[in-house]
């Protein structure tokens, strides 16, 4: 590809030469983006049967053997199982739960989990979840956290309770800023080599735990030739027994401090609002169900933290990195940290954090809505003007920033009995309704507000005994 100079040279010839040419190219670039920028037509209410056909079509993606939706590339698709456990909370139907559990333990066993030092890595470039893309994503780990809480609660597996306690302790851990935010991510290469932190040779791995070596060798189906490039990621693909909780934590202990001798991956030490308030909320709600001191602290110091460096008179501003808070929030970060402030006041029921996410709530509409159409759009009123003023209504690797405001306008609704709040909410599930329902794994944590306007909101938990749980 050309370079940037070269470029800027190649288009002040062509405006030299050809101005005409050029003002119609741009004035078809204009059009396009014209087109794009439409009211956002509603394409009926979203109802039951909406919900319905999306459940339907998870199950036809359903990968049976491994898990998840489709094949190579393989990502975690976090957001789409959570609707289907929602979808299982309200049917009893024990496909949906098969499907969300199945996803969840073969990711968990995987390669694309780290097994020493916790967290879930970005994707897997394979169909089984061995091989990973091994950066590390604060966004992830946010949205697995919290399925892994919800997952726990179905289920009362002790493997699942596991996997998601190791996540937050990777990010409590690895991830906090000294003032309680949440960092980005960290790189998948170390020594300019993808992966090579996290894997290990048999010789090395065997020499780390002596005696007790055959034994993890066999659990975490370690070889001589390796799986990835000679060496091996670790992953769990035995029949065997699994270790008790208390072997498996010792060899984790003496496998991580060998590893942390390594050169570690470079971290992004930003701190990003939306992502911090994905992970607030996840946080917050696994200090609820797992009655855990440790996660509560953790999450009351993110919240403190976000309100005093990344709030300004009601409005989320977008990063914060060594003492300096910069760039005014979009869409996604204003609703994401009040979400995250909700999920404070479900955990506390201290009054300020609801009246803290009513403040954002109420700038989000102000500074994020259109008020002749109903759209909400990704960039504020007073943003800088740019070509065109997206507003992506398609949940991605972290939820739209337009599936965000709905939730959080429906949750407000419903806590402060605001009927205009959930009219809007209810023109944004409208404007994709038929989409969500075809395509339901570009929709995942719309289709989850969706599930909450049509069927109210229920309890967070479950009625769990030793043959397993059932619905309350």
């Amino acid at each position: 590809m050309p370079g940037f100079p070269r470029l800027l040279l190649s288009i002040a010839e062509a405006w030299r030469t050809k101005p005409a040419d050029v003002q119609r190219s741009a004035q078809s670039v204009r059009e396009i983006y014209d087109a794009a920028t439409e009211t956002s037509r509603v394409s009926g209410p979203v109802t039951a049967e909406t919900l319905d056909r999306a459940v339907r079509d998870l199950f036809a993606r359903f990968e049976p053997m491994m898990g998840g939706f489709g094949g190579a590339p393989k990502f975690p698709q976090a957001m789409a199982l959570d609707f289907l456990l929602k979808h299982w909370s309200r049917t009893d139907d024990a496909h949906a739960l098969h499907i969300v559990k199945h996803s969840f333990t073969q990711m968990a066993r995987g390669g694309i989990y780290d097994q020493i030092g916790g967290g879930f890595h970005r994707y897997a470039v394979d169909a089984r979840w061995l091989v990973p893309h091994f950066e590390k994503m604060l966004y992830d780990n946010a949205l697995l956290a919290g399925l892994g809480a919800k997952l726990y609660q179905a289920t009362s597996d002790n493997e699942i309770q596991r996997v998601t306690d190791e996540t937050l302790r990777w990010v409590m851990t690895e991830m906090t800023d000294a003032n309680g935010g949440w960092y980005s991510s960290l790189d998948a290469d170390s020594e300019h080599e993808e992966g090579k932190f996290y894997v290990w040779s048999l010789d090395e791995f065997s020499a780390v735990l002596g005696g007790d070596a055959m034994e993890a060798i066999v659990h975490w189906s370690v070889t001589a030739g390796g799986n990835f490039e000679g060496a091996n990621i670790l992953n769990v693909r035995g029949d065997g027994p699994a270790p008790d909780d208390a072997t498996l934590r010792s060899w984790q202990r003496r496998l991580y401090d060998v590893r942390a001798k390594r050169v570690w991956p470079a971290r992004d030490e930003k701190i990003l609002a939306s992502w911090n308030g994905l992970m607030l909320r996840a946080m917050a709600e696994c200090a609820r169900v797992f009655d855990n001191e440790e996660y509560k602290a953790a999450a009351l110091r993110n919240g403190e933290f976000l309100w005093r460096e990344m709030v300004r008179e009601g409005r989320v501003y977008r990063t914060h990195t060594k003492g300096e808070t910069r760039i005014p929030g979009f869409l996604e970060d204003q609703a994401a940290v009040a979400l995250g402030f909700i999920a404070l006041h479900q955990l506390t029921f201290d009054a300020k954090w609801f009246d803290r996410a009513r403040v954002l709530a109420d700038v989000c509409v102000a500074q994020f809505s259109d008020p002749a159409t109903g759209d909400f759009y990704d960039t504020s009123a007073d943003a800088e003007v740019l070509v065109t003023r997206p507003h992506d209504i398609m949940d991605n690797a972290t939820p739209a920033g337009s599936s965000l405001a709905a939730e959080l306008l429906l949750v407000m609704s419903t806590l402060g009995a605001d009927v205009t709040a959930r009219a809007k909410a209810l023109r944004i599930l409208g404007s994709a309704a038929e989409p969500m329902a075809r395509y339901a794994t570009m929709f995942g944590h719309l289709l989850g507000v969706a599930d909450l306007a049509v069927n109210g909101a229920r309890a967070a938990e479950f009625v769990c005994g030793p043959d397993g749980c059932a619905l309350p």
